[in-house]
This record gives C-alpha cells, sequence and structure tokens, in this order.
C-alpha cells in the first residue's frame, strides 16, 4: 500500500511541537507510506535501519542518549538527531505497544523504524565529531559487532529501505490499527483506566457533595 507519508517538519517552539505532535498521535490515520522519502530530503538524512537490526539497536538506545547528553560540546546536527530521535520515540509512543518492533503489520513498526534509524545515526555522528570520541567508538563497535554476530540482523520488512529526514517525524499508520489485536488491546486496557479514573473522580464528587450537604443539614 502506498500513500502521503505521515509527517510534520520540525519548526517552531518546542510547545507549538508538542501539540502538533499530539494532533497527529490521535488524528484518523493518513495513508501507509512505504519505499525511501517522498520528496527532497529538508533536514539530514537519517539511512534506513533493517527490520533485523532494530531489537540491538534499541538494546543500546538508552546508552546513546546519555553518550549524547554527557558531549562536553555538541554541534547543531548533534541537536537535531538528538531532537529528531526525542520527539520521534513520543510520536511512537515511547515503543510501548507490543509489537512496535517485532512486527512488520504494527502501526508502529514505520515510526519505529524511523526513532531507532536516528539513535544509530546520532551515533555514528557522535564518533566523527572532534575531540576524544573513544566512548562512542567503543559503543558503536560493541553495537555493530553484535548486528554482525546475530542471523537474525538480516531480516528484511517494507520498512527496512525507508531514508529517514531529521525534519520529519512519522506517526504511527493508524490504519493498520483496527487490524493489528495487541494494538486494539492496548488501546482498549487504556481507555477502561481512562473511563475508570472518571468513573473514580466523580463518585468522590459526588460524596464530597454529598457529605457537604449532610453537614450544611
Amino acid at each position: 500500500m502506498t500513500g502521503r507519508r505521515r509527517r510534520i517538519t520540525i519548526r517552531g517552539r518546542p510547545s507549538v511541537l508538542a501539540a502538533i505532535l499530539t494532533t497527529l498521535v490521535i488524528a484518523p490515520a493518513w495513508a501507509h507510506h512505504q519505499g525511501s522519502n517522498d520528496g527532497p530530503i529538508r533536514g539530514v538524512a537519517i539511512p534506513a535501519i533493517s527490520h533485523g537490526e532494530m531489537p540491538v539497536v534499541a538494546r543500546y538506545r538508552s546508552q546513546i542518549l546519555e553518550l549524547a547528553a554527557r558531549q562536553p560540546v555538541t554541534d547543531p546536527t548533534l541537536r537535531r538527531f538528538a531532537g529528531f530521535v526525542s520527539l520521534q520515540y513520543f510520536a511512537c509512543f515511547w515503543g510501548l505497544v507490543p509489537g512496535s518492533l517485532s512486527d512488520e503489520r504494527s502501526p508502529f513498526n514505520e515510526c519505529s523504524h524511523a526513532y531507532l534509524a536516528g539513535v544509530r545515526k546520532l551515533l555514528t555522528h557522535m564518533t566523527a565529531m572532534p575531540g576524544n570520541q573513544s566512548a562512542a567508538k567503543e559503543l558503536e563497535a560493541r553495537m555493530e559487532a553484535e548486528i554482525a554476530s546475530d542471523p537474525g540482523t538480516h531480516i528484511v520488512c517494507s520498512n527496512s529501505n525507508e531514508t529517514f529526514d531529521s525534519a520529519d517525524v512519522i506517526g504511527p499508520d493508524w490504519q493498520l490499527a483496527p487490524r493489528h489485536l495487541p494494538t486494539v488491546l492496548t488501546f482498549s486496557g487504556f481507555a477502561v483506566l481512562v473511563v475508570g479514573g472518571f468513573a473514580v473522580v466523580g463518585r468522590r464528587r459526588l460524596f464530597r457533595r454529598a457529605e457537604t450537604a449532610s453537614a450544611a443539614s
């Protein structure tokens, strides 16, 4: 299936970005996009990551982000990649929906490719930055050795050839959600919690009103 890419441009203030991302996440689905970027790269190109490589990179995500945060000197490209990863991870519901990495049919698979491709590119950029980057190089060597030694990393899917753009944030493909049971169950459970929370709050308010009326009488 092809169509218009579910993307937004990273511009403006953080508060505006948060509002736009929230709208993106809860909005009706746009058509699912496969393949490379629809148009010219407006930010920095982020190379594709294979389906099988994602679980390995995911295990190193926290270490890579911590290392980026400890950089004594940063540059605009590092900040761009770090911002892309942060926003993309949020848009992909922090990787909490089951099957986001492992199931190509998940509405969260493409956006998972995006944030993990960004994580890998962030590490690659750190290794090339001036100064002592021995920690970044050692971390990259360990991750790449694990990727090379795992036969499963050669597995590809329809999103494995997609080059991402640091100026775009990819949202979930909600069109796939009704046919993906883990997603249905996850959001059904979330809806139950929300409704239950409102019910508890409502009951407490009723009890307080009843107590107030009783005390007044």
